[in-house]
């Protein structure tokens, strides 16, 4: 299925940008608007230059927490404006942070690459005590509970919650993961807000899909 590679967290090198972001916002300097310019690098390549990974302006590559290999990769994009230093640079438009999980690609059935019954089986495995294992930041499914799911636009989508007490980083305990057929590779993304409560779940929604939507435009 998608176990080997669809970790929720990373070790520590998320921890500097996440501290920075979070200055940044206690600073009042992530508001809903953007800077003028864009310093940091908004897009990437995973699976050894197979697929081409780029996010809605605002949010720009951590490069410490780049891993790629030939049949996959993980990125984590981070406040534009906290990455690079430059106060000028463009700001993330909610308090966020977005990640990639590439996966090799994907294979075709009768009914193309992604269909709709195989996102439903998907669902069923992350329901299960090994999905929700695989989901989970500290391995056991007992920390993890799916609040909701739903296939929407070629994506299934996991509103997710995460109790794991593993020293990661500070993000919410609920946040939005999809799975989708991105450029012919299973990928997982997510939306990870940093502190509960500061997106709704339909704002999660609708970046995940810009997200995903930047994805496909650069590919």
């Amino acid at each position: 299925m998608l176990v080997s590679f669809m970790p929720v967290n990373r070790p520590s090198p998320f921890k500097p940008i996440i501290a920075a972001s979070l200055a940044l916002m206690l600073a009042g300097c992530v508001p809903t608007g953007m800077g003028s310019t864009q310093v940091g690098q908004a897009r990437t390549t995973l699976a050894d230059g197979a697929l081409t990974i780029a996010a809605p302006k605002g949010w720009c590559v951590d490069p410490k927490t780049l891993s790629d290999q030939r049949n996959g990769g993980f990125v984590l994009f981070g406040n534009c404006a906290a990455i690079s230093g430059n106060p000028d640079d463009a700001r993330a438009t909610e308090p966020a942070l977005l990640s990639a999980t590439v996966g090799p690609p994907t294979v075709k059935d009768e009914n193309g690459k992604l269909s709709h019954d195989r996102l439903k089986r998907m669902e069923t495995f992350f329901r299960s005590d090994i999905g929700r294992a695989a989901l989970s930041r500290s391995g056991e499914s007992s920390d993890v509970k799916i609040l909701h799911s739903e296939i929407s636009q070629d994506m299934l989508l996991l509103r997710i919650q995460d109790r794991s007490q593993s020293g990661g980083p500070p993000v919410a305990q609920i946040y939005l993961r999809a799975i989708a057929d991105l450029g012919g590779r299973i990928t997982a993304l997510s939306v990870m807000p940093l502190k509960d409560g500061e997106m709704s779940a339909q704002a999660q929604k609708v970046l995940i899909t810009r997200f995903a939507e930047a994805i496909r435009s650069a590919n």
